[in-house]
C-alpha cells in the first residue's frame, strides 16, 4: 500500500517542496524491451538516449530549472543527470536509494523470456507489491526506500524545486504515493525515457491531501527522439 515513512513526506508537504521527477534516457535494453534494473549489465545511454538527455536538459532550463539536482547512481541515470547538471549549472548529488528496482534473476530478459522460464510468475508479481522476482526486490521495498529519499530531501530543501533523475519505478512510485493509492497501481502507468512528472506540496489541511500531482510523463521535448 502507498505510504510514507515516519510522516516525513507530510512534513515535506507542509514546507511546500516540489519534486520534479525525470526518467533516464534510452539504452539498448530500452530499445530491445529488456528488464533493466539496478544489477546486471548496467547499460549506458544509447545515442538516442544521449539526445533525449540533451533535450530534457534544454527543456528544464527553459522551464526555469530547479534548486537542487539529485540522481540515482546507476550509469544511465547518472549520464542523464550529468547533461542536466551542465545545462542548469547545478551540483549533482547521488542518492543510492533512487536506484531502479532489482529484477534479480529476471535482469536483462524480455517479459516474454521471463514468461517462458517462470510460467505464471510475472502476472502474480504484478498483482502483489510485496512479492519480489526471484533473487530480486519487491515494489513495496522500492517504494519505501524512495519515500525515505523524499523525506530527507523535503527536510533539507523546504519550499524548493528538487529535481530527481532516476528510473521508471522511482518515478511511478512517487506519483502513486502522492495520489495515495496502492503501489501495485504503478504497473498500469507508463513513463517514456526522460519523461517528467511533477508532484507539488499542498498547504497543511488542504482537503485534497498533502500532495498534488501536477503532471505525469511530460515528454513533449522528445518529438522524434523516441527509441
Amino acid at each position: 500500500m502507498a505510504g510514507t515513512t515516519d510522516g516525513g513526506d507530510a512534513a515535506g508537504a507542509a514546507a511546500g517542496t516540489t519534486f520534479l521527477l525525470a526518467r533516464h534516457g534510452a539504452t539498448e535494453h530500452t530499445a530491445q524491451g529488456r528488464l533493466s534494473g539496478c544489477t546486471g549489465a548496467n547499460p549506458p545511454l544509447s545515442e538516442v538516449g544521449r539526445e533525449q538527455a540533451r533535450r530534457l536538459a534544454a527543456a528544464l532550463r527553459t522551464a526555469g530549472g530547479a534548486d537542487a539536482l539529485v540522481c540515482s547512481p546507476v550509469l544511465r541515470a547518472r549520464q542523464t543527470a550529468e547533461e542536466v547538471a551542465a545545462a542548469l549549472g547545478l551540483p549533482l548529488r547521488v542518492e543510492d536509494d533512487l536506484r531502479e528496482i532489482d529484477f534479480g534473476d529476471w535482469e536483462g530478459l524480455t517479459p516474454a523470456e521471463v514468461d517462458r522460464r517462470w510460467p505464471g510468475a510475472q502476472p502474480a508479481w504484478r498483482r502483489q507489491s510485496e512479492q519480489a522476482p526471484p533473487g530480486g526486490e519487491s515494489v513495496e521495498a522500492v517504494g519505501e526506500r524512495v519515500a525515505r529519499v523524499r523525506e530527507r530531501l523535503a527536510a533539507e530543501h523546504p519550499g524548493a524545486r528538487v529535481l530527481l533523475v532516476s528510473h521508471m519505478y522511482p518515478v511511478k512510485l512517487t506519483v502513486v504515493d502522492a495520489l495515495g493509492v496502492p503501489r501495485v497501481v504503478m504497473h498500469r502507468m507508463h513513463v517514456d525515457p526522460t519523461g517528467v512528472a511533477e508532484v507539488r506540496a499542498l498547504p497543511a489541511g488542504d482537503p485534497r491531501g498533502p500532495w498534488l500531482v501536477v503532471r505525469h510523463n511530460d515528454a513533449a521535448h522528445l518529438r522524434d527522439a523516441r527509441p
